[in-house]
């Protein structure tokens, strides 16, 4: 057992200093982007949800990820639950509702018009797209659901250069402000896109 104790610790060290290193992405799928802008990082955050698929959402959120709720809906309730909306949700609390979403939900359809998020100019490290109008349908089962179609959300984007040299770019906050809609159909209750989250948290 002895002998094992400094093997355990090198390990522990190496795995530390591995994960204070900016590496690169691997290749992503063909339905996937290169992180190589604000845009293709929001682009995989659609593929993410419509897929429900947490890997390419979590490979494209910063370390200090912060998701920030629509004022309004700060100390409300989301549907049908008791839980009370907070201010925000840091990176932990945001990818683990979205992946408990995506193992619950019967089917998600989020739309971001990454043509409307714009580049950054060269040497740029931040970067803000804001007012970029969202929409989220998710349906509980197949005749009922909830979408968040009326309003925008803003994002900021970092970037980060891999051991390699090459750039990329990670979300970093994700504000919402999106409100309910009038009406939404039959069988589809409008809320706003927090709300939506919350329920699956």
């Amino acid at each position: 057992m002895k002998k094992l104790l400094p093997l355990a610790a090198l390990i522990i060290i190496l795995s530390g200093t591995a994960c204070e290193e900016e590496v690169e992405p691997p290749p992503p799928p063909p339905d996937r982007l290169e992180p190589t802008s604000p845009a293709a990082v929001l682009w995989n955050v659609e593929i993410s949800f419509n897929q429900h698929d947490i890997d390419p959402l979590k490979r494209v959120l910063g370390p200090d990820f912060v998701f920030y709720f629509n004022p309004d809906d700060v100390g409300q309730h989301p549907p049908g639950k008791p839980y009370i909306i907070p201010e925000s949700w840091s990176y932990t609390e945001f990818w683990a509702t979205v992946a408990n979403m995506f193992r619950k939900a019967y089917s998600i359809k989020l739309t971001i018009p990454t043509s409307q998020i714009g580049t950054p100019d060269p040497g740029q490290t931040k970067y803000k797209a804001e007012n970029v109008p969202i929409s989220l349908l998710v349906m509980l089962d197949g005749l009922q659901g909830y979408i968040a179609d009326q309003g925008y959300c803003n994002f900021a984007f970092e970037s980060y250069t891999s051991k390699t040299g090459k750039k990329y770019w990670r979300l970093t906050k994700w504000w919402d402000r999106t409100s309910v809609s009038l009406d939404a159909g039959p069988g589809i209750a409008p809320s706003s896109l927090g709300r939506i989250l919350a329920m699956y948290f």
